[in-house]
């Protein structure tokens, strides 16, 4: 419950923040990339000796964040499409994968989880320069 509730509260953050923005920058990248690997690199033992309220906003909070990103990413990149029938294809294509992806978490790990998480998400902002290149 506590982690779905996460996800919702930054599934409506970023629609609020993203319709408060004019157009997609590639600096939202940067906020992404540094939420992942704040997650990757922080100990998780530590949050066992914290009390449950830090742990609650912890959970609710901070592990979460890179969605909030993501999901901001989603929406300027939506409105901003040229062809949004197509990005959105593709965003529940990369859903998909997703899906298939976080399998790899039960049998590695969360950490190696992560690290395909980052690949793929530099990937996508390598294609979306390359697709801004591409147009100019």
């Amino acid at each position: 419950m506590v982690v779905i509730l996460g996800v919702l509260i930054m599934v409506l953050l970023a629609n609020v923040v993203a319709a408060r923005l004019k157009s997609f920058h590639r600096w939202v990248y940067l906020p992404l990339m540094v939420s992942v690997a704040f997650l990757y690199f922080f100990p998780n033992s530590l949050v066992l000796g914290w009390s449950p309220y830090a742990r609650f906003f912890y959970s609710v909070l901070l592990i979460p964040l890179p969605i909030f990103f993501a999901g901001l990413i989603f929406s300027l990149s939506l409105r901003g499409s040229p062809d949004p029938s197509f990005a959105f294809g593709s965003n529940l294509l990369g859903a998909m994968v997703g899906g298939f992806v976080e399998y790899l978490g039960m049998t590695a790990g969360t950490k190696t989880l992560l690290l395909v998480v980052l690949m793929l998400y530099l990937a996508s902002l390598l294609s979306k320069s390359r697709a801004r290149v591409a147009v100019s």
